[in-house]
């Protein structure tokens, strides 16, 4: 990570100090640039059907915050896979819950499709697990989805060519939520 940040912050002094910007000005973008890609968003990483949640690297760099989003449609049955990095960071987690909210005029709708938990949910044994595939269109008897009305439903079926936003949250000590958004094939 320090590489890449020290090649941004260079590069990016260089060409600011190719366009006419002084150097103090180039080296202190070039500095707020290198921050802003140094800052981690989530300690959380998460794959849908095998495609990592990525963000847009030169947003991040200019913006301080780019989205995650999964390049390519997934079906419309997704199988979801998530590592927690640094673990000690969340302490003891409780709850591990997975909601897919579909996109609704300029934003995603504030019911989600679905809701997938553990079905025993004040079990911390028995919440979802890193590192491990999850069929979220055929979770198992372990897990309930609800869908949009709260109703039980047997797994999660999206729509297909819809933009969708995954929300995982790892409720711990130290909780997180991580949004990812993605389109359906």
């Amino acid at each position: 990570m320090h590489t890449r940040w020290i090649a941004a912050t260079l590069g990016v002094s260089l060409l600011l100090g190719l366009t006419g910007c002084s150097a103090t000005g180039a080296v202190t973008t070039g500095a707020r640039m290198g921050l802003n890609l140094a800052r981690k968003d989530s300690y959380l990483k998460i794959w849908l059907d095998g495609q990592a949640a990525v963000q847009n690297t030169l947003k991040k760099a200019a913006t301080g915050y780019s989205r995650f989003d999964i390049k390519e449609p997934v079906a419309t049955a997704p199988k979801l896979k998530f590592e927690i990095q640094d673990p000690d960071r969340f302490g003891r987690i409780t709850s591990v819950m997975v909601s897919i909210y579909r996109k609704f005029e300029a934003e995603y709708s504030h019911q989600a499709d679905f809701t997938v938990v553990a079905a025993s949910a004040t079990d911390p044994q028995a919440q979802m697990k890193p590192n491990i595939e999850y069929d979220l269109g055929a979770p198992g008897p372990g897990f309930k989805v609800m869908d949009l009305t709260g109703k039980d439903a047997p797994g999660v079926k999206l729509l297909p060519g819809m933009e969708y936003m995954l929300t995982l949250t790892v409720k711990a000590d130290k909780s997180e939520t991580a949004q990812i958004y993605f389109k359906t094939k």
